[in-house]
């Protein structure tokens, strides 16, 4: 096991996405505690030695020896690479650069509506741009997903499984389209689509699928609807 004591990583502190896997790789002694860094509590000086506007999309892993920051993927597979040597051939396979390319910026672009957060009260904001291109392409494969789920777990026909499905998010659209601002509407479904997926989830692992879809879904939708309103 490696310790990367020149390495500090700076992370986005109010996403439980972002905290829950930088605190990993100090759990498992990759990182020094000291040099896992929130975006909203790091030093001026830090802050000032990387891209700003990059580190709000791609998480920087600055080193304070040679003063040069790797960000997103690249960041990542460094630090996976230095603990798995065995890997850093695959890191460098363009085929699978490309697809963690495009996870990386589905995750990093929706990173605050997957985890429902906000900004911090204080210190650097690190919010990603809203990119409407990344947004919807969640919104429907988290859609895809729930229907998915739906149709492989739901003690119900086909059929019925479909109407359920399209009558619920015709709610859902529906109570959506009663929110102010073209924004808040798109957060709005962004913040649904995560909900729907995760209820889909837990109703196929405790088998109480038709409470997820008659009760606890429209319940989430005028919750959210209320919150963006």
């Amino acid at each position: 096991m490696k310790t990367l004591s020149h390495k500090i990583i700076i992370y986005d502190d109010v996403c439980p996405l972002c905290k829950a896997y930088t605190s990993g790789f100090v759990n498992l002694g990759w990182l020094l505690p000291q040099n896992r860094v929130g975006f909203s509590e790091a030093p001026s000086d830090l802050l000032a030695s990387i891209d700003l506007d990059r580190a709000r999309h791609e998480i920087p892993l600055y080193d304070t020896e040679t003063r040069q920051t790797l960000y997103g993927k690249e960041a990542l597979f460094f630090i996976l690479g230095e603990e798995f040597p065995v890997f850093k051939p695959l890191f460098r396979f363009q085929l699978f650069r490309y697809f963690v390319t495009a996870i990386y910026q589905i995750i990093t672009y929706n990173r605050r509506i997957i985890a429902g957060s906000k900004a911090p009260a204080s210190g650097f904001d690190c919010a990603p741009d809203f990119n409407l291109f990344y947004r919807w392409l969640y919104i429907g494969l988290a859609g895809m997903g729930s229907l998915a789920i739906a149709l492989s777990h739901l003690p119900a026909p086909p059929t019925s499984v479909i109407y359920s499905f399209y009558g619920l998010l015709f709610f859902c659209f529906a109570k959506g389209l009663t929110i102010k601002g073209l924004r808040s509407k798109i957060d709005y479904f962004g913040h649904l689509a995560t909900v729907l997926l995760v209820l889909h989830l837990i109703a196929s692992i405790f088998d109480f699928s038709d409470l997820a879809l008659t009760i606890l879904a429209p319940m989430a939708a005028y919750w959210l609807a209320w919150r963006l309103r």
